[in-house]
């Protein structure tokens, strides 16, 4: 068995394309040894902003043994009556390079054929990993790639150097113009930084030596405690920030601390000011006292150790100066206007093109806010004319220079908002609205506290959402320029906490907020919003462990309010193992394929009990098809007729799902014997077009839980899987 090395050596790599890039790299290896039939054991690799490096443990020095069957011609035609070989049979033996005699038959999918087995050849790893190795560099994945050199290679940045080691044996690949060999190097512009491996297993130790830490988590590790520790000498402590420390991980092999101050003048600045000021550009980790105060100190890392580290922190302190009193500059501008005139502002920014400007949005905001408040359920409705105020204010920072002219602060938006307002007087509950209505941000990012601040950031997705769906920015594929998706998700995850407030009644207020722009828009907007919302509480569902077919039974009548989806999935889920809930939804989705589309439709979208009990007591007209009770004749219809109307008053509006499921699998003996005794394609019309009624009212009744019809069988898989 034999170790292999590989090591391909960049120029500095974005911190944000390390992993990525050296994970596909392992990938690709990993694939290609198994396709060529090359065991191995374990596989290590490292990622650091100048090298990605594979190790691949006890490998075969050759394939190991394989055969092949190489089908010919069917038997019919390779053989004559007789027995005899055919030219067909005689011509396939001849272009295997094999005698007739050693053909065989086979069995096949598509019947039985005559075929050639032959042993495959083993050749030495050493030869299959020279043809392999320049694909495998190749096929590594970073967002971004460039061209450099006469070959025409792509990568992320360009390939200085690789080390391609099997065992003591050079592999000679060539990529990009650089051949492998057995040098590696340190830092580039050290020329002593280098170290020439004589075998793959001496990788480890030449890091070592020339003080290159491969592993990330270790130098994650190092990064904060020697943070920590410079900070204790001063009696501070490190501001906690694990995606700054990653990224200065990502972006140093061998990191060194390096401490430098700044005027404690800046610290009148807003803390979040600072702070960016120091993390954005620089990547400085910023320091507190012990009450948590921001001190006028900095924590920072060089790669490896520098000449003058006097040097090295008079200009990092410099650069840092230098964006700090930007950041003053901006504050005083921005408050010697006011909040209330930089909201005034907002009428001569552009929202979207097509979409009149941000006051416009604001406005929108107001109206929009203010009706979300009102449809509150469980969360406590605010003021009127606080919500007013908070939607008025939420994007007021937008025309600070803060914002439009600061480059990093721009990462401040609503951050910097909420602080204008408190400057301005606003009450504290406005302040937070305006701080908070952008959260959550991503997936792993926290709600807002307040319902002032859920509201105002309900109708700002909204407004968004329809907008961009309005001026035809919708997404498609894998392009979202606008990160609806994401919007989308956080819109669900705040309408999770408040079953009062209704998907396709918010995209209703906020499609007619926009007036002529969407009257002039495609006809199918709102279909066309409420499907893509719906796809989205779809997904949420899915991420809670909702299995993918009770998600869309639910979603096809409840997607419109995501907690009472959630409720009514869970009950399906914890009740779809019982035998009886198993022959409800097998009546139900032969009801189902007995009605046609525009039954089916109608039965799923109908609102309330109401339209099916009058449905079933022959009334017209309706949502749904009247059914006479006189053309009912049959025992068992009669009976199911009976039944759904005792149903109804139990199952209400679904509000308690696991008693309207108890009730509905009450139904589960009335709908077998239905279809066992009554034929429901009757030759008489009226007594077909009543049974097609009947189901119809079914399927309406099962809708105030969910669309059955779509469940798969109900004993499959595990609960909640």
């Amino acid at each position: 068995m034999s170790e292999f090395l590989l090591e391909v050596g960049v120029e500095n790599l974005p911190a944000g394309y390390v992993d990525g890039a050296v994970e596909s790299l392992r990938q690709a290896l990993v694939e290609a040894l198994e396709q060529e039939r090359i065991d191995h054991g374990d596989v290590e690799h490292a990622g650091t902003p100048r090298r990605l490096v594979v190790r691949v443990f006890d490998v075969a020095k050759r394939q190991r043994a394989a055969e092949e069957v190489v089908t010919g011609p069917p038997v019919a035609r390779a053989f004559d009556a007789q027995g005899r070989p055919t030219p067909a049979a005689e011509g396939f033996a001849r272009s295997r390079g094999v005698d007739v005699s050693r053909l065989e038959r086979v069995e096949t999918p598509r019947g039985e054929y005559v075929a050639v087995r032959r042993r495959l050849p083993r050749r030495a790893t050493a030869s299959i990993l020279r043809e392999r190795l320049p694909g495998v560099v190749a096929s590594v994945r970073t967002p971004r790639a460039m061209k450099w050199e006469a070959s025409g290679a792509r990568f992320a940045r360009p390939v200085r150097w690789i080390v391609a080691l099997l065992d003591d044996r050079v592999v000679p690949v060539t990529f990009a113009g650089v051949r492998a060999g057995r040098r590696t190097t340190g830092r580039p512009w050290m020329p002593r930084e280098h170290a020439t491996l004589r075998r793959a297993a001496d990788w480890p130790r030449a890091m070592r030596r020339l003080g290159i830490v491969p592993d990330a988590a270790e130098r994650r590790r190092r990064i904060a405690a020697a943070a920590a520790r410079v900070a204790a000498r001063e009696g501070l402590r490190v501001v906690d920030d694990a995606d700054l420390v990653a990224e200065i991980a990502q972006m140093t092999e061998n990191p060194r601390v390096l401490t430098g101050a700044f005027d404690a003048r800046y610290l009148e600045l807003p803390r979040e000011v600072v702070t960016t000021a120091m993390r954005a550009h620089q990547r400085y980790l910023a320091l507190v006292t012990s009450r948590g105060r921001l001190a006028p100190r900095f924590v920072t890392f060089t790669d490896g150790p520098v000449g003058s580290p006097a040097q090295v922190r008079r200009g990092n302190e410099r650069v840092l100066r230098a964006r700090l009193e930007d950041a003053a500059f901006y504050w005083r501008e921005d408050l010697a206007r006011g909040v209330d005139a930089l909201a005034t502002e907002l009428d001569r920014i552009v929202f979207i093109e097509g979409l009149g400007s941000l006051g416009e949005k604001a406005r929108r905001l107001e109206r929009l806010a203010v009706a979300v408040n009102g449809w509150l359920e469980a969360l406590p409705r605010a003021d009127e004319v606080r919500v007013a105020r908070a939607a008025r204010l939420a994007k007021a920072d937008l025309a600070s220079v803060m914002i439009r002219d600061g480059k990093e602060f721009t990462r401040l938006q609503g951050v910097i908002g909420a602080h204008y307002a408190r400057a301005g007087g606003e009450s504290a509950d406005v302040v937070a609205a305006i701080r908070d209505h952008y959260r959550p941000v991503g997936p792993d990012d926290a709600l807002p506290r307040s319902a002032l601040a859920i509201v105002v950031g309900v109708a700002d997705r909204i407004d968004t959402i329809c907008g961009c769906f309005i001026a035809g920015l919708r997404p498609s594929g894998s392009q979202d320029p606008y990160a609806l998706r994401r919007s989308a998700n956080g819109l669900v995850r705040l309408l999770a906490r408040d079953a009062g407030v209704a998907l396709d009644r918010l995209v209703r207020a906020a499609v007619e907020a926009y007036g002529e722009r969407a009257q002039a828009a495609d006809g199918r907007l709102v279909a066309d919003l409420d499907a893509f919302l719906a796809g989205r509480v779809e997904a949420w569902l899915r991420e809670r462990r909702i299995p993918r077919d009770v998600a869309d039974a639910v979603c096809a009548v409840a997607w419109a309010r995501p907690p009472v989806a959630l409720e009514r999935a869970r009950a399906i889920v914890r009740r779809r193992r019982d035998p009886v809930f198993a022959r409800l939804v097998t009546g139900l989705r032969r009801a189902g394929n007995i009605l046609d589309d525009a039954a089916r439709r109608r039965a799923t979208s109908v609102e309330g009990s109401s339209p099916v009990r009058a449905a079933l007591e022959g009334a017209s007209p309706g949502p749904l098809s009247p059914l006479d009770p006189a053309a009912l004749v049959e025992r068992e219809e009669i009976a199911l007729r009976g039944a759904v109307l005792e149903a109804l008053d139990a199952v209400g509006e679904a509000g308690d799902p696991e008693a309207a499921l108890e009730r509905l699998s009450a139904l589960a003996d009335p709908i077998d014997a239905f279809f066992d005794a009554v034929l429901v394609n009757a030759p008489d019309p009226d007594r077909r077009r009543a049974r097609h009624a009947l189901l119809e009212a079914v399927v309406a009744t099962f809708a105030r839980v969910a669309d059955f019809s779509r469940l798969v069988e109900a004993d499959s898989g595990p609960a909640g899987s």
